[in-house]
């Protein structure tokens, strides 16, 4: 009996590993519209994603973004075509797509870079297995920048303007050259007093404020906005945060609250979230 049981059961399993022809031909059509990118494989028929031939977990509208921004081939996409790929026949509010971006990123782990935040004009993916010409690109993207531009009033009228007191030289360099490279127009400074002597013309689209600072604390700087009408948008970035910090920060209406160090993406999202408010 034990026999014949397992003879059996080699002939079922020999059935499933050679199944009928038009089965075979339907599975290598499905996996022949793979898309590989990198160590990556996206498989429309079957709605997966692999990481080394492994299903990574994957929401069903992240899929959706990826499967757009995949086929866009390396170019941006806009926001608003994004909404009507993922969400074709629907009216979703913005912070949907931001939401789908992040749980995209969440999926792609350590690979999450890939997706690039263009602020005011949406995201584009950069494939490893590409990279020099994608880079290229991206590259190019960057180069179309403000830097030679020399005044607050030309970059406002070229770019978002952004707004940065941050009194670690180091952290203030690195956030203002991130910005630029995007092509937003950034004027910086050490301190609320140093960024008050200035005249702070234009008004800007957007406030990038250390929590501590020389004399006059962001916390403090927002509040004084606030008790004068002002209400700019208002990111926060800091070292040496706490809940009550933030809390205090968000219940005044910050955008975000960033811990240091602050990921470049994170920063970007924010700044993306905060000028298009």
């Amino acid at each position: 009996m034990q026999v014949q049981f397992n003879d059996t059961l080699e002939q079922t399993n020999s059935s499933d590993a050679y199944p009928p022809y038009s089965s075979r031909e339907a599975k290598r059509e499905a996996f022949d519209d793979a898309i590989r990118f990198g160590r990556f494989c996206a498989i429309p028929h079957s709605r997966q994603l692999l990481l080394d031939g492994r299903p990574k977990e994957i929401g069903g509208r992240a899929f959706d973004l990826l499967m757009v921004l995949l086929r866009s081939n390396g170019r941006i996409v806009s926001k608003g075509e994004i909404l009507n790929e993922v969400w074709p026949s629907m009216v979703v509010e913005e912070c949907n797509l931001r939401f789908q971006v992040k749980s995209l990123r969440r999926a792609l782990g350590s690979h999450g870079n890939m997706i690039k935040t263009i602020v005011r004009r949406g995201y584009m993916l950069i494939r490893e297995d590409v990279l020099p010409q994608d880079e290229a690109r991206f590259d190019a993207i960057r180069s179309t920048t403000i830097s030679e531009i020399d005044t607050p009033a030309a970059a406002r009228a070229a770019a978002p303007y952004i707004v940065l007191i941050e009194d670690d030289e180091s952290v203030r360099r690195s956030i203002s050259t991130l910005l630029r490279s995007v092509g937003l127009g950034v004027a910086s400074f050490e301190s609320v007093k140093e960024y008050r002597e200035s005249g702070h013309a234009p008004q800007p689209d957007c406030l990038i404020l250390d929590v501590c600072l020389p004399g006059r604390s962001g916390l403090d700087f927002q509040a004084d906005l606030l008790k004068t009408g002002i209400r700019y948008p208002i990111i926060f970035i800091s070292g040496y945060a706490d809940i009550q910090m933030s809390v205090r920060a968000m219940k005044a209406g910050a955008v975000e609250f960033l811990t240091k160090p602050v990921r470049h993406q994170d920063l970007l999202s924010a700044v993306d979230m905060a000028i298009n408010a």
